[in-house]
C-alpha cells in the first residue's frame, strides 16, 4: 500500500531545531504563548491552582528580547542595500512584479527565501505551468494568459525526495511536497483547510509527472498529469531546486541562526528569574521592635504612614527600620554574558559600537557572520538563475537569464578624489569606459541593471544643459565675452 505521507528520518530529526528558530524569530507573543515549552515551571510537580497562578505571574514578568529575529531582518536588509541585478528576456519581464501568480515579485520572494535559509538552512523552489494542450501561443504568453510561475516551499513541507543517476550525474527522481487546500463547508459559508501532497517524479521512461494526493477515506490520487514545455515537449527533469545554507543539493544543511536562538531562549529564562526576584524582594520591608501589646493594637487600629512628613511615634525603647535586600546580580550577569555571546555569533543589532567605522573595520568585525550570509546569498542567486532558465523553456524565451544578489554588505561611499581619478583615467584612455561604468554600478551611482549599451545610448541622446548666455535682457541675446 502506498504511503504518500512517508517522511524522511533526517527531516524528522531536524524539525525541533527548525521549530525553535522559527518561534524565536516570531517574537515574544509566540514564545510566551508556548508557555512551559520554553519557560519551565519552577515547581512542575505542584499542580495546585495557586502554583498555576504563580507561574502565570512568573511568565508575565519575563522579558523576551528578540535578538535573533532582529538579526535575521538586519541581514536581509544588508543584502538589499544594493538592489539585485535581474536580466531576463521580455517574455519573462513580468517576474519583476509577479513571479508566483499572486502579485509577489522576484525581489520580495527572494527576500523571504533568504529569511527561510537563515532560519532553517533549507528551502525549495518549484517552477509550474498551466495545463495546456500542445504548445503555448506567443499571443497568450505576451498577454499574460499563460505564464510560468515559481512557488516556494518551506523546509518542513519537503517531506520526501529521491535521486538517481542518469549518465554521469545524480538527478532528482522524486520530490513529495506537503500543501494545504481549502474546501467549502456544507453550508457554503465557511472553509476548511486540509492537507494534500504534491508528488513530483520522473517516470521509468524519464518523463516528468505530477500527482496530487488527497485523503478521501484514504490517500488517493485526485489529479495526475505530465507537464510539457512551451513547445509541447515532455520534460526530462523535475523543475524543482533545493536551496541550502551551504549548497543547493538535497542534503539538509545547518540552520545559521540555531545557535543564536538557543542563547536567546536561555537569555529569556534568565530574564524570568531576574524579574521574578526583583518583584519578590525588590521592595523595602519596614520593621518595628520594642512594642508592647497596647502599642501594637494602637498601630493596627490607626495604621502607619511612611515618609518625611509622617513621623512614626514609638514607645520608650522602640525601634523602626527598613530591610532592603542586597542586589542579586547573578541572573543579570548571566543575561549580560549571553548577550555578549550573541554578539559574537553575529547579533550586531544588540550592541552597536560608538563612532564611525571604516568599511574595512566593519568587514573584519563581521567576517564570520558575512561569510555565512555570502554563501546563502550566492546559493539564492544560483537557484533563481536556474529557475529563470526553466521558466524560459516553458515560455520559449531565449537570451540571458540571470538574477544576482548583492554580496557587498557594507555600504561604501565613493571618495571624490577616487571618482576624479577614475574619470581622468577614462578621458586619457587608460581605463575602458565599461570598467568605469562597472565601478559606478558598484557604488550605485549608475543603476545596476543598466547595460553598457543602455548607458551609451542615454549619453548619446542626452540634451546639453542650458546655456545661460544665449538669452538675456542686458545683451539682447548675444553671448558675452569674458
Amino acid at each position: 500500500m502506498s504511503d504518500v505521507t512517508y517522511t524522511r528520518p533526517e527531516l524528522t530529526a531536524a524539525l525541533s531545531r527548525w521549530r525553535l528558530v522559527r518561534d524565536v524569530c516570531k517574537g515574544s507573543e509566540k514564545i510566551k504563548g508556548e508557555k512551559w515549552h520554553y519557560l519551565p515551571r519552577p515547581n512542575p510537580e505542584d499542580t495546585s491552582e495557586a502554583n498555576r497562578a504563580r507561574y502565570d505571574s512568573y511568565l508575565a514578568r519575563a522579558v523576551f528580547y528578540n535578538a535573533t529575529g532582529r538579526t535575521k531582518n538586519g541581514l536581509i536588509g544588508a543584502v538589499f542595500t544594493t538592489w539585485p541585478t535581474l536580466k531576463v528576456p521580455s517574455l519573462l519581464s513580468y517576474v519583476s512584479e509577479d513571479i508566483d501568480g499572486q502579485g509577489v515579485s522576484i525581489y520580495q520572494q527572494s527576500q523571504a527565501v533568504i529569511g527561510h535559509l537563515l532560519e532553517t538552512g533549507r528551502h525549495g523552489l518549484l517552477v509550474d505551468y498551466p495545463a495546456i494542450e500542445g504548445g503555448a501561443s506567443l499571443a497568450d504568453m505576451q498577454a499574460g494568459r499563460i505564464r510560468a510561475t515559481v512557488t516556494g516551499y518551506k523546509a518542513e513541507d519537503i517531506i520526501n525526495w529521491r535521486t538517481r543517476q542518469v549518465g554521469g550525474q545524480h538527478v532528482l527522481s522524486l520530490v513529495v511536497l506537503k500543501e494545504q487546500y481549502e474546501e467549502d463547508t456544507a453550508d457554503g459559508f465557511g472553509q476548511e483547510v486540509k492537507d494534500q501532497y504534491r508528488v513530483l517524479r520522473l517516470t521509468d521512461e524519464g518523463r516528468y509527472a505530477v500527482e496530487i494526493w488527497r485523503n478521501k477515506g484514504g490517500w488517493i490520487i485526485v489529479d495526475a498529469r505530465e507537464p510539457t514545455n512551451g513547445r509541447g515537449a515532455a520534460w526530462t527533469e523535475i523543475p524543482f531546486t533545493f536551496l541550502g545554507s551551504q549548497s543547493n543539493d538535497a542534503n539538509i544543511d545547518d540552520a545559521p541562526l540555531y545557535d543564536m536562538a538557543e542563547l536567546n531562549i536561555a537569555h529569556y529564562r534568565n530574564s524570568a528569574d531576574y524579574e521574578d526576584s526583583a518583584y519578590l524582594v525588590g521592595q523595602p520591608q519596614v520593621y518595628i521592635s520594642g512594642l508592647d501589646e497596647q502599642w501594637r493594637d494602637h498601630m493596627e487600629e490607626t495604621g502607619i504612614y511612611f515618609g518625611s512628613r509622617a513621623p512614626i511615634l514609638l514607645p520608650n525603647g522602640g525601634q523602626a527600620g527598613i530591610l532592603q535586600a542586597q542586589p542579586n546580580t547573578l541572573a543579570k550577569e548571566a543575561m549580560d554574558a549571553k548577550e555578549r555571546q550573541m554578539v559574537a555569533l553575529g547579533a550586531r543589532l544588540i550592541e552597536q559600537g560608538s563612532g564611525a567605522k571604516t568599511a574595512t573595520q566593519e568587514q573584519n568585525e563581521n567576517a564570520a557572520e558575512h561569510s555565512v550570509l555570502s554563501l546563502v546569498v550566492s546559493n539564492v542567486s544560483e537557484a533563481y538563475s536556474k529557475v529563470l532558465e526553466w521558466m524560459g523553456l516553458f515560455m520559449n524565451a531565449t537570451g540571458k537569464m540571470e538574477y544576482t544578489l548583492n554580496q557587498n554588505f557594507v555600504r561604501v561611499q565613493i571618495d571624490a578624489n577616487l571618482l576624479a581619478n577614475l574619470l581622468k583615467g577614462v578621458q586619457s584612455g587608460q581605463i575602458p569606459q565599461s570598467d568605469f561604468w562597472r565601478q559606478l554600478r558598484d557604488y550605485q551611482i549608475i543603476d545596476p541593471e543598466k547595460t553598457d549599451d543602455q548607458i551609451r545610448d542615454e549619453l548619446e541622446t542626452a540634451t546639453p544643459g542650458p546655456n545661460l548666455d544665449d538669452e538675456g535682457d542686458d545683451n539682447g541675446g548675444e553671448s558675452s565675452a569674458v
